[in-house]
């Protein structure tokens, strides 16, 4: 059965909700070369420690559908409940029911300081979850992967890895998860990023990689290919490093094969990494569920607790829906609930975000119960203030007339000016 995604109205941070790939995306004709360059390189690759649990419910309908027509929420907003089951990889989201309600949307937001160079884990996966079935594949796999939204085209699910069958004409493609790279360039427009691959095939044969993204003007995907890797002996494990490249608010990442091949590809594990600057600090969206019950299970990267003055948080919201399951229709999306911080100093009960207010009244307003830092994000990410806050009432000026996002210790808020 097909399955469908879409983009809430008003979301709190500065990224939009369900990136998923459109169908109309997935046409390999459209995708193009690229000027980047390819290259291996020899680089520290560290091995994350992620343990699986079993994969949560999902919306299960066509996954290109996006609620863009502006609406007054009928529906009350969900308690956010603490967290339960948290461990250093995992931890089990919780909500209270609503009336009139019959689907939830949760969302998981990593935030994410570092007051030193260092590289970012943008994307992981190892493929544990796949158990080997020789049917062709074509969908997403959410109920395999550590988050939600990769997408497997004219492939199969191997024992720990996915299959590029060499019987596919066209051959096979695998699509990551879009991610906001962006929010962790620094205001810069281009990086070098590095990806990791195993992989095992036939020598000579080869495995392609490329990148795809929304373009924020036309909003239409545009995808392109970096080049290609051969083996050279019948299993692969390397690091490729791709210099200048563009950074998006929404962007994924492919592996695929062109139909040459003359053996099976067999990809058991993927990574990318993203170089942060001394000074970042951002906010994106990690993943999420929409499900019809009242609690969803996560996977959490390795977070960064060693590194002195690194700050590598989690925190999660829940929005009430009512859908038609009939018409394959979102009719109705409530305000976002409180929101619960996960891997704080209390992260094994979790920890409920304080009752700070923030709003707009001709300057920028937030009312804190202690002092507490107050940043100021535009919506591409970028931090354009920080501010000393006191407790009770502080007045605040915004740079320009726009959209902000204003977090204030764990409390966060999509302001107008």
């Amino acid at each position: 059965m097909k399955k469908f995604t879409f983009v809430l109205a008003a979301t709190v941070l500065c990224v939009n909700v369900g990136f998923a790939h459109t169908l109309k995306s997935l046409n390999r004709s459209e995708i193009t070369p690229s000027q980047l360059t390819l290259k291996k390189v020899e680089a520290p690759f560290l091995v994350k420690d992620v343990k699986r649990q079993n994969a949560a419910s999902h919306f299960d309908f066509v996954k290109v559908n996006q609620r863009s027509t502006a609406q007054v929420a009928t529906l009350t907003a969900p308690e956010a409940l603490p967290a339960t089951n948290v461990t250093e990889n995992s931890f089990t989201a919780n909500w209270n029911e609503v009336s009139g309600a019959n689907y939830y949307q949760v969302e998981v937001y990593r935030n994410f300081k570092t007051e030193t160079d260092l590289p970012y884990y943008v994307l992981y996966e190892d493929f544990a979850g796949m158990t080997a079935n020789q049917t062709p594949y074509t969908g997403y796999l959410d109920d395999y992967c550590y988050r939600w939204d990769w997408y497997l085209l004219d492939g199969e699910l191997g024992d720990q890895a996915v299959v590029f069958p060499q019987d596919v004409a066209d051959g096979s493609m695998l699509y990551s998860p879009y991610c906001n790279l962006e929010a962790g360039g620094n205001g810069a427009s281009t990086t070098t990023i590095y990806m990791g691959i195993t992989a095992e095939g036939i020598v000579g044969d080869s495995l392609s990689i490329g990148f795809c993204y929304i373009d924020e003007l036309t909003n239409q995907e545009m995808a392109y290919s970096v080049g290609k890797v051969v083996f050279t002996e019948s299993e692969m494990s390397g690091i490729y490093q791709i210099g200048g490249f563009p950074l998006y608010e929404r962007e994924g990442f492919m592996l695929f094969t062109t139909g040459q091949n003359t053996g099976d590809v067999k990809i058991k594990s993927f990574v990318v990494l993203q170089p942060v600057a001394a000074g970042s600090n951002f906010t994106v969206l990690h993943d999420y569920r929409s499900i019809p019950g009242t609690s969803a299970s996560f996977i959490l990267p390795e977070r960064d607790v060693e590194t002195a003055g690194v700050t590598d948080d989690f925190f999660y919201g829940v929005y009430a829906m009512t859908v038609d399951l009939q018409q394959q229709e979102i009719t109705d999306v409530s305000q976002i609930s409180n929101l619960i911080d996960v891997t704080g100093s209390s992260a094994v009960e979790g920890v409920q975000v304080s009752h700070d207010k923030i709003f707009v009244h001709d300057n920028l307003h937030v009312v804190l119960e202690k002092p507490a830092t107050v940043n100021v994000y535009n919506m591409a990410g970028v931090l354009v203030m920080s501010v000393d806050g006191v407790e009770g009432e502080n007045e605040i000026a915004l740079p320009a007339s726009g959209v902000y996002i204003v977090k204030a210790g764990n409390t966060v808020a999509k302001v107008m000016k």
